[in-house]
């Protein structure tokens, strides 16, 4: 089912010993106000690149303090950002999910000058708003290690030149052989490259620590003594931008990992409890960067649920380890210095009974370190590999390796993932941040493919993974230049857009009524006559009552029938959407479960969609469904040729009302502005590409579809245990393939 935006949160009731984050209660005591005023936003101010106006405010605080920033009004929907003198961005948009107010705390860890941008939601918001900015001293979350030193920086012109015209800022130590060093490189504007250069000229490098393009980290046994060099640059020539290095010297060589730590307990009564209801048992250890970890929880009288949580608010969760019930397990490379918290509690609200925790700590060695690390696969080349359990772990549990490209903006590339080991899954990150991604290339589980024109020239990222969790095994992947073997465009584009719409408010009883979901239908209709030219008597439009199982089967029938091979046919669907049991995993669906649409009277199944599309036969067939769990019929409806898919969310998570845009969806407001004000035309060329439209569709989710703070989440069937993200699959559709004129 659709939902309204959750505003319970995720977190325990132990105060901020146990959570840190930007709860508020971390503090001993008021602290120091250092901005205290009210202000206006309006014209005249300066812009972000967005669009939103924003003002500045630059403040002096010690390292060890906590820095406090909250901005209301009563005017505008608030939003507040914490910049480090490193670049490091933290921010918030509705506090407790208070639209009028925005919070955030951070701990001081580096010295310098710290930024707090008062600013909107949305652009182009203005009004009056009060802005308080406080240093506050003591609380859990400001603990400093006393043998880091901090430095903080700029990459900029009249800095170091390297040979390939990166900049570069260096730094020096005194190391002793027999020390450990690790240096942490960040930076919220440039992809970091991290060197370190020994005595005798030895060197060592890091680009992305753990996939991560804005941190580089370096943890090496020292087999010298004499002065260290450290150099901070770029991965790309000449980019600029704050940045902080943090360098720990250890005295010693790292002891050898802690024994596995075993922990019985009881879920009962009187524990303490989150604020969705679930009991909770929390287990703490003091960790260090590079560190493994793996946290198994298992019972027999309830269904585990287990979290770990990070000094540096990070948040890592697990429900059921797939094929093993009744375990949960957390597997991740540790981050930060500091304290982490292991959280037992269960799936539903009040379970209790008996259970076991492990707790296992090692440190990978250099091997396995770069294993982890970015590997080049430049375009025209392959690689043999595998995934095992060395690999580092996605959040959602799959073993991942990662791959870099440089590429041109125009250039054509495709990418192939196989194995006769899992089921493949792959994806392309580009400059931008936007994924891009395939499971089943035309239903096959042995092989996932994308073919993508590039949207912009730099550097490029691969993620070669399975679709469940834990899989392994070896696999190859082939990245050749677009058009080698790939798919023949299809038709369309050049012909008529034709549709049907179906939009469902009121269920008469049958569902819960939603809001704002019957005028998506005609929003989105008007939108493609405005904006693409469909004509009026080539859409039908069903709403509520009218809109039951048989008049939407009628209508795809009729108005397809009229669809010919150079037209596309648009099937838009915003309301409700379930998930029933198959009774068994279909090869295209391991999962055993269907998704459904809820019309007014009945649901109509992933799979019987796909039989309904089969009956007609137009050039191009474009799903947008905006519905809970409409993830689920890309693996069912697109693994046909000639279709393509835009989903609201993934196929066990749910997908929230859009409240804020009067929309019954995000997914359908963001699809009207794409088409009816040709947003999604990038090149102003007066057409709207496969490409083009994802991209789109892909940044103002980014943008817009954002948690209030961390513990806002949207549901995914039981406690609050991720968030919203838009599903496309292309399918057999190449990214150039033009969709609207």
């Amino acid at each position: 089912m659709k939902r309204r935006p959750a505003t319970a949160a995720l977190l325990l009731a132990l105060g901020a010993a146990a959570c840190g984050g930007d709860s508020g209660d971390s503090a001993t005591d008021d602290g120091t106000v250092l901005v205290a005023q009210t202000g206006t936003l309006g014209p005249g101010d300066s812009r972000l690149e967005s669009g939103e106006f924003v003002d500045r405010f630059e403040v002096e605080v010690e390292v060890g303090q906590v820095l406090a920033a909250d901005v209301t009004s009563d005017a505008f929907d608030t939003y507040v950002v914490i910049r480090s003198p490193g670049g490091i961005q933290s921010e918030n948009d509705d506090y407790e999910g208070d639209t009028s107010r925005s919070r955030v705390e951070v701990p001081v860890d580096e010295p310098g000058t710290w930024v707090v941008w008062a600013t909107s939601f949305e652009p182009g918001e203005s009004g009056e708003y009060q802005v308080e900015v406080r240093a506050i001293q003591g609380g859990a979350q400001t603990a400093m290690d006393p043998g880091v030193r901090v430095e903080s920086g700029r990459l900029e012109p009249g800095d170091e030149v390297l040979e390939r015209g990166e900049y570069q800022d260096v730094f020096t130590f005194d190391g002793v052989a027999g020390q450990t060093a690790l240096l942490d490189l960040r930076s919220g504007d440039f992809d970091t490259y991290a060197i370190l250069v020994s005595p005798s000229g030895r060197t060592f490098e890091n680009d992305d620590f753990e996939g991560d393009a804005r941190r580089s980290v370096i943890s090496e046994a020292l087999a010298e003594t004499g002065e260290y060099q450290v150099g901070v640059t770029s991965y790309a020539a000449g980019e600029t931008g704050s940045y902080a290095l943090r360098i720990r010297l250890t005295e010693r060589e790292p002891a050898a990992a802690p024994a596995p730590r075993t922990e019985s307990g009881r879920l009962a009564a009187g524990d303490d409890t989150l604020r969705t209801g679930e009991y909770a048992d929390s287990y703490t250890f003091e960790g260090s960067p590079g560190e493994t970890l793996v946290a198994t929880l298992t019972s027999s009288e309830f269904d585990p649920y287990l979290m770990v949580r990070g000094p540096d608010a990070d948040r890592r969760e697990n429900d059921d380890v797939e094929g093993r019930p009744g375990e949960s397990e957390v597997r991740m490379t540790l981050a930060e210095s500091g304290s982490y918290r292991v959280i037992v509690t269960s799936y539903a609200p009040g379970e209790t009974g008996a259970y076991a925790l492990r707790i296992d700590r090692g440190t990978p060695d250099r091997a396995e370190q770069q294993r982890r690390d970015v590997a080049n696969l430049p375009v025209g080349s392959s690689v043999r590999s595998a995934l095992d359990e060395d690999d580092a772990l996605r959040d959602t549990g799959q073993h991942r390796d990662l791959y870099v490209f440089e590429g041109e903006a125009g250039d054509g590339v495709s990418v192939r993932m196989t194995s006769q080991a899992f089921d493949t899954y792959v994806q392309i990150v580009t400059p931008s941040g936007e994924v891009i991604d395939n499971d089943d290339w035309q239903g096959s589980l042995e092989e996932s493919r994308i073919d993508l024109a590039l949207p912009a020239t730099g550097r490029y990222r691969l993620v070669a993974t399975s679709y469940r969790a834990r899989d392994t095994g070896g696999y190859e992947l082939e990245e050749s230049p677009a058009g080698v073997g790939g798919p023949t465009a299809v038709a369309a584009g050049d012909g008529r857009v034709m549709g049907v719409f179906v939009g469902i408010s009121d269920y008469g009883g049958r569902a819960s009524d939603l809001a704002y979901t019957a005028d998506d239908a005609h929003t989105l209709a008007r939108a493609l006559e405005t904006g693409a030219g469909m004509r009026p008597e080539d859409a039908v439009i069903l709403t509520d009552r009218d809109a039951t199982l048989a008049n939407v089967q009628a209508a795809v029938r009729e108005v397809g029938a009229r669809a010919g091979p150079d037209d596309l046919f648009v099937f838009f669907y915003s309301g409700h959407g379930g998930r029933v049991d198959r009774g068994g995993p279909q090869i295209t669906d391991p999962d055993a479960v269907d998704e459904t649409l809820e019309f007014f009277d009945a649901a109509l199944t992933d799979d019987d969609f796909s039989s309904l599309l089969a009956e007609i036969d137009p050039g191009i067939a474009m799903l947008v469904l905006d519905a809970c769990f409409s993830g689920g019929f890309s693996k069912d409806v697109v693994s046909v040729p000639g279709r393509i898919g835009f989903f609201s969310s993934e196929e066990d998570v749910t997908s929230s009302v859009a409240t804020k845009f009067r929309a019954g969806g995000y997914l359908s407001h963001f699809m009207a502005d794409a088409v009816a004000d040709r947003l999604a035309d990038a090149d102003g060329d007066s057409r709207i590409s496969a490409i083009e439209l994802s991209q789109y569709l892909y940044e103002r989710y980014r943008a817009d579809v954002k948690s209030s703070g961390p513990e806002d989440y949207v549901r995914t069937g039981g406690p609050q245990t991720g968030y919203q993200h838009l599903v496309i699959d292309r399918g057999s559709i190449r990214p150039d393939q033009v969709l609207f004129r």
